[in-house]
C-alpha cells in the first residue's frame, strides 16, 4: 500500500513550509499509516507519535536537523564552524553523512518554520524533558560556536524552550563563559531536605532514564543517544556530592 505514503507526503509538504523536508516526513508517517491500517487497525493521532519507534526516530532526526540548521541561518549566513558544531554535537556517522547533508543544506536555506519542528519533536517525545534539554542545550552550543550570542539566536533559542516546556532555561551570552555549578538536588529533580532513600530512588530512575537501550527504545537515533553521555556524568556527579555532603557511602 502506498497512499499512505503519498497522503502523508502531501500533508508533510503543506505543513512544513512547502518544502521537501516536510514530505520527507510526511512520508514517514504515511507509512507508519499503511502498516496500521495492513494490519486491520484504525491508527489514532496519539498512537501515531507514541506506538512506532520508527516514525519516532526519524521525527527526532528530521527535527533536530532543522533546529540545527535554521539556528545557523537566523542570524545570517551558515559558517563552517556551525556546520562542524552541528557534527560533533549528535555525532553524525559518516554512513548516513550524505543523506542528513542533503536535509541540512535544505532547511539552511530559510530559518522560518523551525517551531514547527520544534513542536514535532515536543510531540513525540511528550514528558521527556531530559531529553529535550539536552537537544536545547546541543543548540546553544552551536549557537555559541562563533564566540557571542547574537538576539535572534537567543529569540530562537527561548521560543524553542517555551514549546519544549523548559520555560526559564539561562542561556549564557558568549562562549566560554563560566557557569555556576549546578545544584546537586536541582539536578536529580529532589528537594533539599528530601529523605536520601528517596533521593538515591530518584537518582536511580535518571541513570535508567538515560541508559543507551533505554534511549533507543523511546524512538532516539543511535547515532544521538551519545548526547546523554555529558546528562549521566551530571546526575553521577550530583548523587556523588550528595552522598559526600550527608555522610553516606
Amino acid at each position: 500500500m502506498i497512499w499512505g505514503k503519498i497522503i502523508g507526503g502531501l500533508v508533510g509538504f503543506a505543513l512544513l513550509t512547502h518544502n521537501v523536508l516536510g514530505l520527507v516526513l510526511g512520508a514517514v508517517i504515511g507509512h507508519w499509516v499503511d502498516k496500521t491500517v495492513a494490519r486491520g487497525r484504525r491508527p489514532s493521532s496519539t498512537a501515531l507519535f507514541r506506538a512506532d519507534a520508527t516514525v519516532r526516530q526519524r521525527i527526532f532526526s528530521t527535527s533536530v536537523i532543522n533546529l540545527s540548521a535554521k539556528l545557523a541561518k537566523v542570524d545570517g549566513p551558515v559558517t563552517r564552524d556551525e556546520v562542524d558544531a552541528f557534527k560533533a554535537l549528535f555525532r553524525i556517522p559518516k554512513a548516513s553523512m550524505a543523506g542528513i547533508g542533503a536535509l541540512y543544506d535544505e532547511a539552511k536555506r530559510d530559518p522560518s518554520g523551525y517551531e514547527t519542528h520544534a513542536q514535532a519533536l515536543a510531540d513525540a517525545f511528550p514528558g521527556e524533558t531530559v531529553l529535550l534539554g539536552e537537544v536545547l542545550e546541543a543548540l546553544h552550543q552551536i549557537a555559541l560556536v562563533d564566540g557571542r550570542l547574537t538576539p535572534p539566536e537567543r529569540q530562537f533559542l527561548e521560543r524553542v524552550a517555551t514549546i519544549f516546556g523548559l520555560v526559564g532555561r539561562v542561556f549564557s551570552e558568549q562562549a566560554g563563559q563560566p557557569a555556576a555549578a549546578p545544584d546537586a538536588y536541582a539536578v536529580l529533580g529532589v528537594a533539599r531536605n528530601a529523605a536520601t532513600a528517596d533521593i538515591k530512588a530518584a537518582w536511580r530512575r535518571l541513570t535508567r532514564e538515560h541508559h543507551p537501550d533505554t534511549l533507543m527504545a523511546k524512538g532516539v537515533p543511535p547515532e544521538y543517544v551519545d548526547m546523554a553521555t555529558k546528562k549521566m556524568a551530571s546526575i553521577n556527579a550530583a548523587w556523588d556530592s550528595i552522598c559526600r555532603e550527608r555522610g553516606e557511602s
